[in-house]
């Protein structure tokens, strides 16, 4: 099923960029792009991982520090596994954590390619801001995990004498933030950064939550590192959104910010 999502989704995608394309050639103009693979990864770089980033980025590891060393994660860890972890319930974490894995990443890469050397179109400009946000919070995924160091809650099961902790080791293991909720998340809060429509902002965020849920109830993270993970993932898609907002987002080719093509002749576009 998901196979099948992800080659109607990204058959949209090419389907609607080529026919800007050759909208925009029989229109005697070229389409409208996004802008170059990489382009601003820099400048993300810089606003992200600035002293206002790494204020949000502390103020998010506080948080989850107080789920972690006031035993709520345990306790929520046990409720979970006593209460309603059944046969089912796995079944539905096997298919919600599908939209978490790595290959997500190459997907969405797929689509920024789309955006920038075919035309550009509203569902190619989704898949190139979230491409743009994984780029941006990966360095800070990876650096969390490792530098605090928690284990799974189910690292004992292959160790006995490995007893999971959720509290913070430093360098000791790499299970502190959620990655599967941090994959799946920036999408959707891409999507309800972009939009003012209630409806949608509020199922983009009931889209992102089962993915996170899978990894409570498969028991592979504590609660407290989902929460990191969406944490990390809306602050790597504030950082896209606020350079976008201001101004650095500028469309490539003889089109108008709004879409409409140019011709290349001035007279005829001032007719």
């Amino acid at each position: 099923m998901t196979t099948i999502l992800m080659i109607l989704l990204f058959a949209a995608a090419v389907f609607w960029s080529l026919r800007a394309l050759l909208a925009a050639r029989s229109a005697g103009g070229r389409p409208d792009r996004g802008r170059l693979p990489f382009a601003e990864t820099g400048s993300h770089y810089k606003r992200h991982y600035g002293r206002r980033g790494f204020l949000q980025l502390g103020g998010a590891v506080a948080a989850a520090a107080v789920l972690v060393y006031s035993g709520a994660d345990k306790a929520v860890d046990a409720w979970h596994r006593d209460r309603i972890r059944s046969p089912r319930s796995d079944r539905v974490a096997e298919t919600a954590k599908i939209f978490g894995e790595r290959f997500w990443f190459g997907f969405w890469a797929a689509f920024m390619l789309l955006d920038s050397l075919i035309a550009s179109n509203p569902l190619t400009r989704w898949g190139r801001r979230t491409f743009e946000a994984m780029v941006v919070g990966l360095p800070a995924l990876w650096t969390t995990q490792r530098v605090l160091g928690a284990s799974r809650p189910t690292d004992g099961d292959s160790d006995p004498a490995h007893v999971p902790d959720p509290r913070y080791h430093p360098m000791d293991d790499d299970n502190s933030a959620s990655g599967h909720a941090f994959i799946a998340a920036i999408p959707w809060l891409t999507l309800m950064r972009r939009t003012g429509s209630a409806p949608v902002r509020a199922g983009s965020v009931a889209a992102m939550l089962p993915t996170g849920w899978s990894r409570l109830n498969d028991r592979r993270h504590f609660f407290s590192q989902i929460v990191l993970g969406y944490a990390l993932a809306w602050q790597a898609t504030g950082t896209v959104a606020a350079a976008e907002a201001a101004g650095r987002e500028t469309p490539r080719g003889n089109d108008r910010p709004d879409g409409a093509l140019r011709s290349g002749n001035s007279g005829a576009e001032g007719a």
